[in-house]
């Protein structure tokens, strides 16, 4: 048990157990869940959900009911572990299946809000995943891939209902593509660059689900680090809390 941790996001208050040796929650898990604009009531999905972070995290925002879809068992076990330590057996569910099967625990335009922080990496030949498996299954597109999650989006949501989602910006023609082809709209991107003078390495998306047009607003560019190394007053409100 030494390498099982408790941990907690931001200024949320919930506690999250992780396995450092599995996968640990890290800067676009933070960035995501300050990101998000949470409905008050009825049904929130987190996506990919690995040990639930973001889903639990976002129980402290809303008293909406909260579904985790996690494929990963082992990770799936920690946000079970999570959900009993902070009470929140009634309102938080994780769902341990591949999300390709979501429809069959979840109606289809039935949920107000959807999160996702997905594998950012597509297999390929050249690909060299690491010796840990689900790691490698957390951040590479092993067992989903952006088209599947953009579906599972447009069936689960509701009309005109938002879907939220962070990824790497060098593959956002491919995000908006699919987004499009799925009926699923970017209203609003920021994003992320680690100094002032480097190329973004994240991007942050707020779309909804609607088969008409949408305008696009991008919001000022998120900076993490000021000249000297230290947080942005932005970035350290966000992560510190």
């Amino acid at each position: 048990m030494e390498k099982i941790t408790k941990d907690i996001i931001s200024n949320s208050g919930i506690e999250i157990y992780q396995d450092k040796d599995l996968y640990s929650f890290n800067l676009d898990t933070i960035l995501l869940y300050n990101f998000v604009n949470p409905v008050k009531k009825g049904t929130i999905v987190d996506l990919c959900s690995g040990n639930g972070v973001i889903g639990l995290s976002l129980a402290s925002k809303t008293d909406a009911n909260i579904k985790l879809i996690e494929i990963q068992k082992e990770l799936a076990q920690l946000a079970v572990e999570s959900i009993k330590l902070n009470n929140l057996e009634n309102r938080v569910e994780m769902i341990n299946i591949d999300l390709k099967n979501a429809q069959k625990y979840i109606n289809h335009d039935s949920v107000d809000l959807i999160t996702c922080n997905p594998p950012y990496f597509k297999i390929d030949d050249n690909t060299k995943t690491k010796n840990n498996e689900v790691l490698s299954k957390a951040r590479h597109e092993l067992l989903t891939n952006l088209d599947d999650i953009c579906n599972m989006a447009k069936i689960l949501l509701k009309e005109n209902k938002h879907f939220y989602m962070v990824h790497r910006p060098e593959r956002l023609v491919e995000i908006f593509s699919s987004m499009n082809k799925h009926n699923l709209q970017p209203k609003k991107i920021q994003f992320v660059r680690s100094y002032d003078d480097k190329d973004a390495n994240l991007v942050l998306i707020d779309a909804i689900k609607t088969v008409k047009s949408a305008s696009l607003k991008i919001i000022p560019d998120l900076v993490i680090y000021d000249e000297n190394g230290n947080l942005t007053s932005k970035a350290e409100k966000i992560i510190n809390g």
